[in-house]
């Protein structure tokens, strides 16, 4: 069968079809393909612009994303998905997570503060009630939750790099910053019990990598290089310069612990992960 004629008289079918129809269409296309079709005509790229055809594009690749488009791109899933889509696919992930977690613990803290002013208020004793402690700012809930925070800036490390500013003029580096300066201002207690603990430890390991392994405290490397990308990838930025010098002197005091161990044992540390700057000596 010949081919038809690109300038014959159905070349222009396509756009003369209703929005709604091409709704329906356009939402049975992979993100390729809309984004041809938003280069096309006036008409075909405002209907392929459409944020209600990106949103399950967008969420099937960044499931925790819905945060993100309301909040740094005002519902538009389209201009998020065009911005995401030239940053690496882990670096997404981990600051989505990050401001998940950071936002729960800012609702929590926001409710602590509501019920310490009903209770003062209300003229309640000074003393704690009975299961408060979990609720208290230094509990087991924040030290959990700022663990997974860290677990995901160990991941945006290994994506971006120190030396990689592609991610560093986002929405969602901003963003990313801003969460881990809340913990550092309003949390700084969890950011250094996290360095202490993994130096407590690894100092009672016995000496040597494998007694630390076989009691579950092979994560020391990895939680020593959280805290040198916060660093590194200036995460703490604003942070009061009295809480940095506190995490540098536990990181110190970890760094000491981990050369401890490898003098004594003379055993290597657990392998490095692909993205380890070689700065990071801890895992060589």
């Amino acid at each position: 069968m010949p081919r038809s004629d690109p300038s014959g008289p159905h070349a222009l079918a396509l756009s003369q079809l209703p929005e709604d129809t091409l709704l329906l269409i356009f939402s049975l296309l992979p993100a390729r393909d809309l984004a041809a079709l938003s280069m096309q005509d006036t008409y075909l790229r405002r209907v392929a612009s459409d944020p209600s055809l990106w949103q399950p594009l967008a969420q099937a690749r960044w499931p925790g994303a819905e945060a993100a488009a309301e909040g740094l791109y005002g519902g538009d899933w389209h201009a998020l998905f065009l911005a995401r889509a030239r940053m690496p696919l882990a670096f997404q992930l981990a600051a989505d997570r990050v401001h998940a977690v950071t936002a729960a613990q800012q609702a929590r803290a926001r409710q602590q503060q509501g019920q310490g002013a009903a209770a003062a208020s209300a003229g309640a004793a000074a003393a704690p009630a009975a299961g408060s402690a979990e609720r208290a700012p230094g509990g087991a809930l924040p030290a959990m939750a700022f663990e997974d925070v860290m677990r995901q800036v160990f991941s945006v490390g290994l994506a971006c790099g120190i030396r990689d500013r592609s991610v560093r003029r986002s929405a969602e580096w901003r963003r990313l910053k801003q969460d881990a300066s809340w913990w550092a201002a309003h949390r700084p207690e969890v950011l250094v019990a996290f360095v202490r603990e993994a130096h407590e430890l690894l100092a009672g390991s016995g000496g040597s990598w494998g007694g630390a392994a076989a009691r579950g405290w092979t994560d020391a490397p990895w939680r020593r290089s959280a805290v040198a990308y916060l660093q590194d990838l200036n995460l703490l930025a604003g942070a009061h310069a009295s809480v940095v010098n506190r995490v540098q002197a536990e990181a110190a005091a970890l760094d000491r612990a981990i050369r401890g161990v490898q003098l004594e044992s003379g055993a290597a540390a657990p392998a490095a992960p692909e993205g380890v700057p070689e700065s990071h000596w801890w895992f060589s």
